[in-house]
């Protein structure tokens, strides 16, 4: 029986919705899945089965360093290696967001054999109507089985990457270093705070911490937004961006029939949903 492993970063949930609706048709096709998540990028394994998943949200053109930190310190193997990735908008310059994880499990011998690019709602920049995030999980959904028949197979899925992008995610590489900067100009607001204390704990770098009632920030930052997306009474503040907040789930159960397409990346868009 294939045994694969499925390691997952999701700042906030969508890649995560993604990765077990992979998990669930990998199963159903007679493979034995275990699903990791990632978090810090500090989390070891000593094994890996067959196949390698590797899934994460793109930041900034390229992959979240935790996970690059992660993939790094696999252990040496030649099992086969994909990707599964997110991002809000479906466009070519996030190709080559996978790059300097190819880079580094190939070294390590793994058969790097392509990635799969699901379109989700931003949880940062601008908010997709309900109609709209309904529409990408639909497409994502009518999309992920054929991915998942492609990894149980072991058959090849590489995509030719266009110079922009390679151009693009090395100048846009400084977000790593951004993010850790701009986290120490991130904020409370005190008369909406309620004192859930969810940023603190599910922050996956445990770059916030409460201290003699006052919020405190490292320089570990992502700028993955889980603090600020999912805080209840959006009192957090994300520094330097934060004029690209985005506060509150998405309801999925939207009907997707309804979602108007805008002027942002028309065409893009229009095509990723006729595919």
């Amino acid at each position: 029986m294939k045994k694969i492993d499925v390691f997952v970063f999701s700042g906030t949930g969508n890649t995560m919705k993604c990765a077990k609706e992979l998990e669930r048709h990998l199963a159903a096709l007679g493979a034995t899945i275990n699903v990791m998540r990632v978090e810090s990028g500090a989390e070891r394994v000593e094994s890996v089965g067959d196949t390698v998943v590797v899934c994460y949200p793109v930041h900034g053109f390229n992959a979240p360093i935790n996970m690059i930190k992660f993939c790094e310190a696999l252990p040496t193997s030649s099992a086969h290696f994909y990707v599964l990735k997110t991002s809000g908008e479906p466009l070519s310059i996030n190709d080559n967001s996978s790059g300097r994880i190819e880079r580094s499990i190939r070294a390590k011998g793994y058969a790097y054999r392509g990635e799969y690019h699901f379109v989700m709602p931003y949880n940062m920049i601008f908010r997709h109507t309900d109609e709209m995030a309904a529409k990408m999980w639909a497409t994502a959904q009518a999309r992920i089985p054929d991915a998942a028949q492609t990894i149980f197979d072991g058959a090849s899925h590489v995509k030719k990457v266009p110079l922009k992008a390679k151009v693009v995610s090395g100048v846009v590489s400084i977000e790593h270093w951004g993010a850790r900067f701009n986290g120490r100009f991130f904020r409370v607001k005190k008369d909406k705070c309620v004192g859930c204390m969810q940023c603190v704990k599910n922050c996956p770098t445990h770059n916030i911490s409460y201290e003699n009632g006052r919020f405190k920030f490292g320089n570990q930052c992502l700028l993955c937004t889980r603090c600020s997306f999912n805080c209840p009474t959006d009192a957090f503040r994300i520094g330097l961006m934060d004029f690209m907040r985005v506060n509150g789930r998405y309801n999925f159960k939207a009907n997707p029939e309804e979602a108007e397409i805008g002027r942002y990346c028309r065409r893009s868009y229009t095509a990723y949903f006729q595919e």
